[in-house]
């Protein structure tokens, strides 16, 4: 009797284990707060650098807000975002976002952006392309509350 109590206990146990383990927090739904940990500025030119976020406009930490499809810079008061255009959520175990930005409209500085979040994991690759350049990012991200 006790041995039949301890299987069903432990097969209790093996189901809740299952599915905690089998919930993504990368599905599109869930809000992420991203770091992009190395940055690379690539052109013609130069191929590609390593620099740091200051030398491209500062940005090191976003938040994802799937419900309201924005991308924002975190801890920042400049309300710089950037709206989610299109989100492909389980494509070969990537969550997938990209869009566009116009920049200024006396410049020619428009870019599209693609991030590529994999699962389980949460690593990051960024990359936006504009007029003969490009930023590539590469970093992680975790839910937020």
């Amino acid at each position: 009797m006790k041995s039949i109590i301890k299987g069903i206990v432990f097969t209790g146990l093996m189901a809740m284990v299952t599915t905690v383990s089998s919930a993504s927090f990368f599905d599109g739904k869930t809000p992420l707060l991203c770091s992009v940990h190395q940055l690379f500025e690539c052109d013609a030119p130069n191929a590609c650098m390593a620099v740091t976020p200051d030398q491209v406009d500062g940005f090191s930490h976003l938040n994802i807000d799937f419900k309201n499809k924005t991308i924002t810079r975190a801890g920042m008061d400049s309300g710089q975002s950037s709206k989610i255009e299109h989100m492909e959520a389980a494509l070969d175990g990537k969550l997938i976002l990209s869009g566009i930005e116009d920049g200024e409209s006396e410049i020619r500085d428009g870019a599209g952006w693609t991030i590529s979040i994999m699962d389980p994991e949460g690593t990051m690759v960024m990359a936006v392309a504009s007029d003969g350049f490009a930023i590539v990012g590469l970093g992680a991200c975790v839910p937020l509350p």
